[in-house]
């Protein structure tokens, strides 16, 4: 495959479809951690004839707003889904960027989905603060 094309087609481990974080996703969540998974770029790792298939970007994944919202998903919708994937598990927020500094959040694909139990919050999004006002000179 070329650079810059993308892949076909996304792999997700039945353990991860198949365990109680997963199934307990609500609304847009489990769309956009394939989303998530889209973004990993795998490639073969080791000498020859032992080589695995790793990601090798797994800590630095972005998926913007602009890019889910052409296709037709609602900035609420998101920011619900990140919410629900972060306290589940599935991702940390590596970076948080924000609209006012044109920055992008990052964010690392995580395995605590496997402890997750009902009740249990992992992560939450860190907020981007607009400061507005006076702030002291500072």
């Amino acid at each position: 495959m070329g650079k810059g094309k993308a892949a076909p087609g996304t792999w997700v481990e039945r353990d991860m479809f198949e365990s109680s974080a997963f199934l307990s996703l609500k609304g847009f969540a489990p769309q956009l951690l394939i989303f998530f998974l889209s973004k990993r770029r795998i490639e073969m790792v080791g000498p020859k004839g032992k080589q695995k298939r790793t990601c090798v970007n797994c800590d630095n994944l972005c998926v913007t707003y602009v890019e889910l919202e052409k296709l037709g998903v609602s900035r609420p919708r998101i920011t619900k889904g990140l919410d629900d994937l972060l306290a589940k598990g599935f991702l940390n927020q590596i970076h948080a960027g924000g609209a006012y500094r044109k920055d992008k959040s990052i964010y690392a694909l995580s395995g605590k989905w496997k402890l997750w139990t009902p009740g249990a919050v992992f992560g939450k999004r860190v907020r981007d603060v607009v400061r507005r006002g006076y702030q002291g000179g500072k």
